[in-house]
Parts: structure tokens; sequence; C-alpha cells
């Protein structure tokens, strides 16, 4: 079932992030060229992953899917832990933002497999505008 989140749905906030989904502010209109650098700063497989969560703003999106249609498919590894890893690529883009990881992602619920992802619509608008130049 495809879930999609409206940008007032109360479960963003029910995400499982860690220290790096709190403390900083959520992106904004006035971050377009902070996303820009963002971006570019960004590890292939981090870019690759993040770009197909842009394309589908306020849908989670499972893990699995995020292996098979952004990483070009399974390999030995746990498809959780993969996609947990090449987001780890994100490193160096979110400690020189100053703002917050730009997606959000939720824990599997007791006795089901793997975590989901989503941008928030009004995140996905400004790496849109970011790609267009401002």
């Amino acid at each position: 079932m495809t879930e999609y989140l409206a940008e007032t749905d109360p479960r963003w906030a029910e995400h499982s992030g860690e220290a790096a989904h709190y403390g900083a502010p959520e992106w904004g209109p006035e971050d377009v060229e902070r996303a820009s650098v963002f971006v570019a700063e960004l590890a292939p497989q981090a870019r690759q992953v993040f770009e197909y969560l842009l394309r589908h703003p306020g849908r989670r999106i499972h893990c699995t899917e995020l292996v098979d249609r952004a990483l070009g498919g399974p390999n030995e590894a746990d498809p959780a832990r993969r996609v947990a890893g090449v987001l780890s690529g994100m490193s160096k883009g979110h400690g020189n933002s100053g703002r917050r990881l730009p997606f959000y992602w939720w824990e599997a619920p007791k006795g089901l497999f793997g975590a989901t992802y989503a941008v928030r619509p009004s995140v996905a608008g400004v790496f849109l505008a970011a790609r267009l130049g401002g």
C-alpha cells in the first residue's frame, strides 16, 4: 500500500530519527542556495537515494524499494542496513548545512521488516528550486 503524507500530517512528528533529525531548523524557502551546496556534498549513493525520495515527495518508501529502484537492486547486505549506511553519506552536507537532515524515517512496527523513508513536500520544493537554479 502506498502511503502519502500531507505537509501537515501529524505522522511527520512520529518519525524515528535521532540526533541529526532534531535540534536544527527544517529546510525552508530561504535555503535554496544551502540546498545546492548540500546536494553537491553528498556521497554518490546517498545522492541516488535522496533524489529518488525527492521524486516522490510525501510518500513513505520502504527500504527494499530504495534498494531496488535507487541502488540498482539487492546485494548480500540487509536492505534496511544498506539504506541506513548509504544515507550516512549525507554527513558532510548535513554537518555544513545548519539544518536537520532533509528526510524522515520510521522504523517498522514490531514484527515487521525494514524502515520507511520520506521527504516532506515543502522540503522537496526547496531542493527542486535548488536544482532549477533558484
